[in-house]
């Protein structure tokens, strides 16, 4: 007798967000395959963030399901997802600029209810992620890079089966993005958990993903192999900003 397949890692089906008069997200699906990277793109004021707001419980759906690995999670609280292994960086970065690389990991640690092994697993992410030379800087002092890889550190502390990583691209530069783009994909490798990817740099996505959706105004309009996406005249056309 053949088992079932599992259930998709993050499943997004039909989710509605309003702003009053404004729908934000019309009805988009999205599915996050176990140990993949998804990348979500679209020009300005698609509804990216605001999908990842959504899934991530910063802000409630008016309608739609949101479920991890099969669990509804769509009236879940924040801290309830977070737990259950949904984390998420940002695009401008939310560190605490005035404590050390290894403090800031600290608070990963102790949100994620890993205080009883908190000196150990701090130092196992700062080792593998490169950060160990830094733990007693103050992260204020480190470059948009190092800074972005404390905050992927930080949200790595309670062991997430997905990743919300919104825009980690926005201010570095040429090579500080190359690290990233090897960052990331170690992180899929040795952690074992699903990233969705947002950012407008096309290198970085195109290289990274798997697959990519892409939004415009708020509905879905390609799911597929990077490579294909910039081959749609649709796709071409949202960029754009023509008909």
């Amino acid at each position: 007798m053949s088992s079932a397949a599992p259930p998709d890692r993050l499943s997004v089906r039909n989710v509605v967000r309003r702003f009053g008069g404004v729908v934000a997200l019309a009805g988009v699906d999205l599915t996050v395959n176990a140990g993949e990277v998804l990348g979500l793109i679209g020009p300005n004021g698609s509804g990216k963030t605001t999908l990842v707001n959504c899934i991530s419980g910063v802000m409630p759906i008016t309608s739609g399901n949101i479920a991890l690995e099969g669990h509804d999670i769509t009236r879940w609280s924040r801290v309830r997802r977070a737990k259950a292994g949904v984390a998420r960086t940002f695009q401008n970065l939310q560190l605490f600029r005035d404590l050390t690389v290894s403090e800031n990991i600290e608070v990963g640690v102790n949100a994620a209810d890993r205080a009883d092994r908190k000196h150990e697993v701090v130092r196992e992410l700062m080792a593998r992620l490169g950060l160990e030379p830094l733990a007693r800087v103050v992260v204020s002092q480190l470059p948009n890079g190092h800074q972005r890889r404390v905050e992927i550190a930080r949200a790595l502390a309670g062991r997430p089966k997905v990743l919300l990583v919104d825009e980690p691209a926005a201010g570095l530069n040429d090579a500080e993005t190359a690290d990233l783009r090897v960052l990331l994909s170690d992180v899929r490798a040795e952690f074992g958990c699903s990233v969705l990817l947002i950012d407008h740099d096309m290198s970085l996505v195109l290289k990274v993903a798997d697959r990519v959706q892409v939004l415009d105004e708020g509905r879905v309009i390609f799911v597929g192999l990077p490579d294909e996406a910039f081959q749609q005249k649709n796709v071409v056309e949202a960029y754009l900003g023509i008909a």
